[in-house]
């Protein structure tokens, strides 16, 4: 069994940290990108300051989790994860730049 957990759990996770429902199952992703995932959540969800970002269905959802695997896989910069977070959910710009951090530090 590996020790990093499945997909479904990280996402299962990162709805108990936004409040939110979510289905993991159309969201394919690496381990690697789970754990990373996982961890900047469970970072985020400690974080008094972090301000959740309001997803809304399956759609929001799915955005979420492709642009930070994206900016994980280095297909977006940080600065383009945070710019088009913003624009999607204006006032939401530093918990996307903390996020951005977390899913890109080495």
């Amino acid at each position: 069994m590996s020790k990093f957990k499945p997909f479904a759990a990280v996402a299962a996770t990162a709805v108990l940290a936004a409040g939110l429902t979510i289905a993991p199952a159309a969201m394919a992703t690496t381990h690697a990108f789970d754990h990373r995932f996982y961890s900047v959540i469970t970072q985020a969800r400690n974080d008094p300051n972090y301000k959740v970002i309001p997803l809304k269905g399956d759609d929001d959802k799915q955005w979420f989790v492709d642009e930070c695997n994206a900016v994980y896989q280095g297909k977006l910069t940080k600065e383009q994860f945070v710019a088009e977070g913003a624009q999607k959910f204006p006032g939401y710009e530093a918990s996307f730049q903390q996020l951005a951090e977390g899913l890109t530090r080495p």
